[in-house]
C-alpha cells in the first residue's frame, strides 16, 4: 500500500485539488511559425520542401504519397490523385502544376462530394 492511499484511509485530504491548475492562455503564433505546421518533407527527392502536398496515386514506381511540386511534374502525376491542400503555396492560391491542370480546393472538394452521390437518385442510360 503506498504513502498517499494510506493517508487517504486514515481520513487525511489534502488542502489543494489535484486537478485545478491556473488557466494560461495560449500563446499566438507569429507567421514566421506558422508555417510549422505543416508537413514539409518530400519523401521522393527526401528534401524539405515549401509545396509537399498528399498525393494518393497508382504509380507502380513510387512508393511516396508526401510529394513537392517538381517531383509530382517530374513523375507525371496528376493532380486530380493529390488529396491535401495543405501547403502555403495552396492555401494562397499560388500552387501551380506544369504537368496538367491545377485543381483548386473548391474543385477537389467538388468531385470528392460528387464521387459520393454517385449513384444515388441518378438513372442508367445503359439498356
Amino acid at each position: 500500500m503506498s504513502l498517499k492511499n494510506a493517508l487517504l484511509k486514515a481520513g487525511l485530504k489534502s488542502s489543494k485539488a489535484q486537478n485545478e491548475r491556473a488557466f494560461k492562455p495560449k500563446k499566438e503564433k507569429k507567421n514566421s511559425e506558422k508555417h510549422q505546421e505543416h508537413r514539409d518533407y518530400c519523401e521522393v527527392c527526401d528534401c524539405t520542401q515549401p509545396d509537399v502536398e498528399r498525393f494518393k496515386h497508382r504509380m507502380p514506381l513510387i512508393d511516396a504519397e508526401w510529394i513537392c511540386v517538381n517531383c509530382a511534374d517530374k513523375e507525371k502525376i496528376h493532380d486530380q490523385f493529390r488529396v491535401t491542400h495543405q501547403s502555403n503555396f495552396a492555401r494562397n492560391n499560388q500552387y501551380r502544376r506544369y504537368y496538367g491542370p491545377t485543381h483548386t480546393l473548391e474543385q477537389v472538394k467538388e468531385q470528392a462530394t460528387r464521387g459520393k452521390n454517385r449513384g444515388k437518385g441518378q438513372q442508367s442510360f445503359n439498356r
